[in-house]
């Protein structure tokens, strides 16, 4: 600034009032950064209440607020195990329950002067990730103006406050996750490092100091050590998983350590902060050890281990230092002698603690190996981050701390001095750009160092400029700081999303809002846990404090509600029933391997393995995702997933895409495995009896780049007259399959018999723009047109000019891929089923129906079965669905008041052929709730008699044929 001096110097009160604002610039321009933030955040706060109450976005939210009501009632402790999760064994919180929610519950505690009720506790949940969000912008500043100035701080925090990235969507209103408390103690954390390493390079501390107790030379550099060493542990308290961090300071001090020596420089000082820091976060670490095993997601033994073993490394290092000055060794020799000795202990380590070593590197290539596993795949911030949203999240300034990352390494070797804070900045930016690429999560941490990085350069850059120092401001520098500006701010604010956009469309999401009314049926119709089939009080303590054990013994009267992992915490704090698996992804093998099952008996054999003898499995929550088969990206379907976790099969097994001539997706074709799967059978077909349809899917075969590939024949769809005249087509073709689209299966499906649909939520599939666009897309794909449109679609019929044929609008389409309503999710009960007795003629396919109405959608269905006959024309079988008796039993009985009724008996038919005349028996029967639920143990009997013969010559029957269901 001394041009602009110069310019006013003939002026005092100009002069004296440029100097104020060279000195006070950032202090208003700092608070109007904040300003926006936290408005940007807070902004769409209403739309998380719904019909009075928070709704927070996403899963784990749910547990945090679970885990913070929890303290807030035991404060300050944390709940130590949970029952109400991963039925029948329960589960320690692990990375929940910690800092994060501490903090939060105090401030609950506060706000609600003591005594919080849940809707205060909600509330201040609900905005707490965004307050926290909006105060990174601290140690954001500091250290970007460590770097380079008040510039280069106010620089960072308007690349934080602009980016419309990762950290932005963490710190939202609502989205009351760790995420944000991580990156804002990670932050802190590598600033604290900072100041230790500059303080300790200030004063060149030595070890010999400690002995001669110097305080007064010791007490700056072991008072920020301990500091950041502390910020480091608070930073684990809040994520245990966070071991990362170690890693990168532990690279740092390597490298850091080897260039002081190789330079001719002593490394003492710098080893010193890292002992003492490292060493401070290994003690701290160990006050919260919950268990003495070592895992990555619990506070175990890894994290005050790795700790320790920075601090013992840092000290060795500085000895060898020692070691090789008295010795007079060659110099270049030391960073040899380190990697050396590091190389010999991993080899060690390899051959003497295999699992231990093996778990390390799986861990390593984990977080920074730009791989992932297929279960890890599953997990939408497990996977890999898109390259293609660098720039719409962060504009230019990732590659502009590219730029100063490359800067940054250079100097290491050609200055005189190098800056240590400014390689640990780097450091820390490269493994956390590695860390995004290989899972995405990271995303959130990575806006920090480049945010740091750009102020480093951008504030260099302003202050070359302004070293003219001929008094006069050149019309190149102007430009150059006017181009500097327009380089970091104007891709933040044109690229989409805009940060702006981005606050302005939170919401809960479609998720929880159409899981929860079904969540809310399922507290209000479903037994207390504890009182299923027992009538008895709730056995288990919702907020109640339980032993952290391997295997908790759950008592007869308590079950489990089978789903997939993403819903379980909505199920333990919607329902407060309990879960078989969960977002910690615990339960996943049990949950995949029942969705999966090809047939009731091997369904119910995962539940019976599973289950204690006193407690079962008694409900199955499914919605729309679990049996959608993904039709390209951003479709919601989850059908992928389970697979991934089932070792006897894979994606293949279910679907099988079809690639357009360009190579792009085209439409996925399922086998019959997939009908077979319980989750379908549940949630399209309600347990009821399938047939195929004389439906072909019809492709071809194309090599491209040396790979087969199936591609679409001419008409991909086929339809036929009768099931013989599809199955020949299929046969001579030898690239085609009998059903396969939407709901029509290849082969007959049975009955289930011992689940029955009982609940869902009010909403419908239908609602969800994402499962409209994959059954529109899979139709047109397909050229599937509605013949006669007009019979099918009625007034409301749209043209779209794809294949030459016109078609229905997406909920249509969809009304014609689904066998029965779409409701959004659906809730199944296990039941013993009743038994129905029975005489017909003799060795006879008798069919079973009964019509179903779902009161709470008036969605209509019918469930059918088929049983034969023996030689003297008996039969018996078992149905899941009663048709009277409802309002004799409830919740308060132990049982399940069902929303899904029959509407009248259930009918049976028989078809049989007498010489050339066709004989229809009919009859019906109630089964009764108590039959069904087995209060009642007595059987319904039917007896069929004979309708009016016809002659089968007159009729469409052909001798031996029985009529197809539908």
């Amino acid at each position: 600034m001394s041009q602009w001096r110069g310019q006013f110097e003939d002026n005092p009160e100009l002069e004296a009032a440029l100097d104020k604002v060279e000195r006070w610039y950032h202090v208003p321009v700092l608070l109007a950064l904040l300003g926006f933030m936290l408005w940007n955040r807070v902004r769409s706060w209403q739309n998380f209440i719904v019909d009075g109450e928070v709704l927070f976005s996403g899963n784990d939210p749910w547990y945090h607020y679970r885990t913070t009501v929890y303290t807030v009632r035991n404060w300050p402790g944390t709940m130590p195990f949970d029952p109400w999760t991963q039925f029948p064994i329960g589960s320690s919180p692990g990375q929940f329950g910690t800092l994060f929610d501490q903090v939060a519950a105090t401030l609950a505690l506060i706000v609600g002067l003591g005594s919080p009720s849940e809707s205060t506790i909600a509330m201040v949940a609900l905005f707490f990730p965004a307050v926290l969000g909006t105060l990174a912008a601290i140690p954001m500043y500091v250290m970007g103006r460590r770097l380079a100035g008040r510039l280069g701080g106010v620089t960072a925090v308007l690349v934080l406050a602009l980016s419309a990235g990762a950290f932005l969507g963490r710190s939202l209103v609502g989205t009351f996750d760790h995420h944000v408390a991580e990156a804002f103690l990670q932050t802190t954390a590598v600033l604290g490092m900072m100041v230790a390493i500059s303080a300790a390079n200030r004063d060149k501390p030595v070890f010999e100091q400690f002995v001669d107790r110097d305080i007064d030379a010791l007490r700056s550099t072991v008072l920020w050590s301990v500091l950041s060493g502390f910020a480091v542990a608070t930073y684990l308290w809040t994520w245990p998983p966070g071991v990362l961090l170690i890693g990168i300071l532990g690279t740092f001090f390597l490298l850091r350590l080897i260039i002081e020596f190789v330079r001719g420089q002593s490394p003492e000082h710098t080893a010193i902060v890292g002992t003492i820091a490292l060493a401070t976060t290994g003690v701290l670490t160990l006050v919260s050890l919950d268990t003495l095993t070592v895992s990555a997601t619990r506070h175990s033994l890894l994290q005050p281990g790795l700790a320790f073993a920075v601090a013992g490394g840092c000290a060795f290092m500085a000895w060898l230092a020692r070691y090789f000055d008295r010795e007079s060794l060659d110099t270049t020799l030391y960073p040899v002698t380190v990697f050396g000795i590091i190389g010999v202990l991993a080899a060690v380590a390899a051959v003497v603690t295999p699992d231990l070593f093996s778990f390390f590197v799986d861990n390593v290539l984990r977080v920074i190996g730009f791989s992932v596993s297929p279960t890890a795949g599953t997990v939408g911030e497990a996977q890999p981050y898109n390259p293609n949203d660098l720039y719409p999240q962060y504009g230019l300034t990732v590659f502009i701390a590219a730029i100063g990352v490359v800067a940054i390494v250079a100097e290491q070797f050609l200055a005189s001095d190098p800056d240590g804070e400014e390689l640990l900045v780097a450091i820390w930016g490269v493994f956390l750009l590695a860390a995004t690429f290989t899972q995405g999560r990271f995303a959130y941490y990575l806006i920090f160092p480049v945010g740091a990085i750009t102020g480093l350069l951008v504030g260099r850059l302003v202050s070359w400029v302004d070293l003219s120092g001929d008094g006069d401001i050149a019309p190149y520098e102007v430009l150059t700081v006017i181009s500097l500006l327009v380089v970091v701010v104007a891709p933040l604010l044109v690229v989409a999303p805009t940060p702006m956009d981005y606050g302005s469309s939170a919401g809960p999401g479609q998720g929880i809002e159409n899981w929860d009314d079904s969540l809310q049926w399922m507290e209000g119709n479903t037994p207390a846990v504890g009182a299923y089939d027992t009538g008895d009080e709730q056995s288990l303590d919702y907020y109640g404090t339980y032993k952290n054990r391997e295997d908790f013994d759950y008592q007869t009267g308590d079950y489990g509600v089978l789903s997939w992992w993403d819903y379980g915490h909505w199920i333990t704090t919607r329902a407060e029933r309990i879960p078989n698996a969960n977002p910690f992804q615990q339960g996943t093998d049990v949950a995949a391997n029942f969705l999966l099952a090809q047939n009731e008996s091997e369904a119910d054999e995962v539940l019976e393995t599973y289950d204690e003898d006193d407690a079962r499995t008694e409900y199955v929550a499914v919605d729309w995702k679990m049996t959608q088969v993904k039709a390209g990206t951003g479709y919601g379907g989850k059908f992928f997933a389970p697979p991934q976790f089932d070792d006897d099969s894979n994606q293949s097994d279910y679907y099988r895409p079809i690639v357009a001539g360009n190579g792009n997706f085209f439409f996925h074709y399922r086998t019959q495995d997939y009908y077979n799967s319980t989750v379908v059978r549940l949630y399209e077909y309600h347990g009821s009896a399938v047939n195929a349809q004389p439906i072909v899917v019809d492709w071809e075969r194309s090599t491209a780049n040396g790979q087969s590939r199936r591609v679409p024949a001419e008409t991909p769809i086929r339809t036929f007259s009768n099931m013989s005249a599809a199955e020949n087509y299929v046969q001579q073709d030898g690239t085609a399959q009998v059903g396969g689209v939407g709901t029509v299966p290849s082969q007959r499906v049975p009955a289930l018999k011992h689940y029955r649909y009982v609940g869902s939520s009010d909403r419908t599939a239908y609602e969800s723009s994402e499962h409209n666009r994959a059954i529109l897309t899979e139709a047109q794909g397909l050229r599937l047109p509605v013949q006669p449109a007009s019979d099918t679609c009625g007034a409301n019929q749209t043209s779209a000019p794809i294949g030459g044929s016109n078609y229905c609008t997406p909920d249509q389409i969809a009304n014609l891929m689904h066998q029965n309503s779409p409701t959004w999710t659906k809730i199944f009960e296990r039941v013993p089923g009743g038994t129905i007795e029975g005489t017909g003629p003799a060795n006879t396919v008798v069919q079973v129906s009964v019509p179903m109405r779902n009161t709470q959608t008036d969605e209509t269905f019918t469930y059918r079965q088929t049983v034969q006959t023996d030689e003297n024309g008996n039969f018996e079988t078992t149905v899941p669905y009663s048709t009277t008796g409802y309002d004799e039993y409830g919740p308060a009985d132990g049982h399940t008041n069902v929303s899904v009724r029959a509407e009248g008996p259930y009918q049976f038919r028989a078809v049989t052929l007498q010489n050339r005349t066709v004989v229809r028996s009919t009859g019906t029967t109630h089964v009764t709730e108590g039959q069904v639920i087995g209060e009642n143990e007595t059987a319904s009997t039917v007896e069929l008699t004979r309708q009016q013969p016809q002659d089968a010559s007159t009729g469409s029957l052909s001798p031996g044929a029985v009529p197809a269901e539908n």
